[in-house]
């Protein structure tokens, strides 16, 4: 039996994986408080036991979060608020010797399920960036996952943009990483911050009130020509846009994946980020690549963390 789960800054997902792509007892609920490591252990074994029925699993986890090695330890994970805490360990022993546990990179594990079953099936070279609550990336060269040397590779969302005293915090600990201007978490920040203290915007109609406003809205009211929500969005896209264009000009991926919650529902800021691309990418590099959104949706974590760890040799087992 394989068992995927997807432990997000958002949402917890899990379900059995069937014939590659198919998905069975699907289970999803908000991540929500606590959230320290004790109680999350046993929430995801609580999970894996219901889902597993007794019978034996291997169960890959895709966590949001910066790992150290191969053991599932975290080293930093700044929506979940953990350093170095051995979470790969911590499930195994709670979960015992039926089971199998592998712990990745969560937007890793996305790119790997799109890699397998969905957008960037058939492409061996594949770049996949998701705009989420944070920010993440995943490389796959010759077909293989690209993990680098501690297994933090693909952290594109703590990439800088800027590097003068005035840079935005970002919650790693560090200033002008693009996750602080362009992850979710901080563009719904600034939204309310900049509406609170007076910006007048289309967005808070659309919203039904400033307390309502998420970046749809700003988003809409762009794609309508509002010129705080444009002005926003001018500034946020060619920071992706840069971001993109300077992983791809080092990896020079046949396909570009797209996807995430913050795109998804943002087609304006896509559409600007994807014109700002072509301006400052590099033209060869783009002339060999093709540009895609995700197709599993909220599936892929689970999909590609199942896949990875019915593979991997290096699993944590108890």
């Amino acid at each position: 039996m394989k068992i995927g789960i997807d432990l997000g800054g958002t949402n917890l997902r899990a379900a059995i994986i069937e014939d590659e792509v198919r998905l069975r007892d699907h289970s999803k609920e908000p991540v929500g408080e606590p959230r320290d490591p004790t109680t999350i252990v046993a929430r995801c074994a609580e999970l894996v036991e219901r889902l597993s029925a007794g019978e034996s699993a291997t169960v890959g986890i895709g966590l949001a979060a910066m790992l150290r090695g191969h053991s599932g330890m975290v080293a930093n994970s700044p929506h979940l608020r953990w350093l170095d805490i051995p979470f790969g360990e911590l499930l195994a022993q709670r979960l015992g010797s039926r089971f199998k546990v592998g712990v990745y990179n969560d937007v890793n594990a996305i790119v790997y399920g799109e890699y397998m079953c969905g957008s960037a099936r058939g492409f061996r070279n594949v770049l996949g960036v998701y705009v989420g609550t944070g920010i993440g990336g995943g490389m796959i060269v010759n077909g293989e996952l690209v993990e680098g040397a501690s297994n933090c590779a693909g952290e594109i969302g703590h990439t800088k943009v800027r590097w003068d005293d005035a840079a935005a915090p970002c919650a790693c600990g560090k200033r002008g990483c693009v996750e602080a201007y362009v992850g979710g978490s901080y563009v719904q920040r600034r939204i309310l911050e900049e509406l609170s203290a007076g910006a007048r915007s289309s967005a808070v109609t659309l919203a039904g009130g400033i307390e309502n406003v998420n970046a749809g809205h700003v988003d809409m009211a762009a794609a309508d020509g509002d010129e705080w929500a444009l002005g926003l969005w001018q500034e946020l896209a060619p920071l992706l846009a840069v971001t993109l264009g300077n992983a791809m000009a080092v990896l020079n991926p046949e396909r570009l994946v797209l996807g995430g919650g913050v795109l998804g529902r943002c087609p304006t800021l896509y559409a600007m980020t994807d014109a700002a691309l072509m301006v400052v990418g590099n033209q060869p590099t783009l002339e060999a690549c093709t540009i895609a959104q995700a197709e599993l949706g909220d599936d892929a974590g689970i999909i590609g963390a199942a896949h990875l760890a019915s593979r991997d040799v290096s699993i944590v087992a108890v």
